[in-house]
């Protein structure tokens, strides 16, 4: 694992401190139930995200919840999860969440401490990326602290996304489902692009998610 402030002094950035946001609010309509708690692996598919991306080289963690906030609140607290998930991880819950998935960046960025300088938007469904490819985006953030990090797959940018700081009040005001679309296109000039093709595979159907289990299970014979 990379050492984020090693780094962070080596290229001269003096103080950098990330916070990664997970998004898990959705009522997922489409899922026809809870997805956060859906199993992958034996464990719920967002106890599973949240172990991923604190595992990475972000310094702390939002779960950002809506839909289903109470039960989702008592697995995270009954899961079996490692203890720098635990260190790392707190929760809220977006008050306007049915708003969309910009509600939930809104709710999470206001929560962040005056001391983060970046941070890190993933989704919760985004079950494929991996702990390397995420380190790699934060890498890329490190040695360009002004500019944002976003993920490329099937031709186009989105989360995960790296914002710094100059971008914490625009998205501050987002309220529709694009999320964090808009920032991206309109700043295109200052976004550097990262190819996470694992980005593509989210779930958002119950068929979805028995396929890709599916193929974890054929990729793992």
């Amino acid at each position: 694992m990379i050492n984020t402030i090693k780094t962070a002094q080596s290229i001269g950035l003096g103080h950098y401190r990330i916070e990664g946001l997970l998004l898990a609010a959705g009522e997922g309509k489409r899922f026809n139930g809870s997805k956060q708690l859906a199993m992958i692996n034996n464990k719920p598919m967002l106890a599973c995200s949240a172990e991923m991306l604190a595992s990475t080289d972000i310094d702390s963690m939002t779960i950002v919840l809506g839909s289903n906030a109470v039960a989702i609140q008592s697995m995270l607290s009954n899961a079996e999860l490692t203890q720098e998930t635990r260190s790392k991880m707190s929760t809220i819950v977006a008050g306007n969440w049915q708003q969309g998935m910009g509600a939930s960046i809104a709710a999470g960025i206001k929560k962040l401490d005056k001391n983060i300088t970046h941070v890190f938007i993933g989704l919760a469904d985004q079950v494929a990326i991996r702990q390397k490819q995420c380190n790699l985006m934060i890498m890329k953030s490190q040695e360009n602290p002004k500019k944002i990090i976003a993920a490329l797959y099937s031709g186009k940018l989105g989360a995960p996304a790296i914002f710094p700081r100059t971008y914490f009040a625009e998205l501050e005001k987002l309220t529709n489902d694009k999320g964090a679309r808009d920032i991206l296109r309109n700043n295109a000039d200052q976004v550097i692009s990262v190819a996470v093709p694992n980005a593509a595979k989210d779930i958002d159907t119950k068929a979805e998610l028995m396929s890709y289990i599916s193929n974890k299970q054929q990729s793992e014979l």
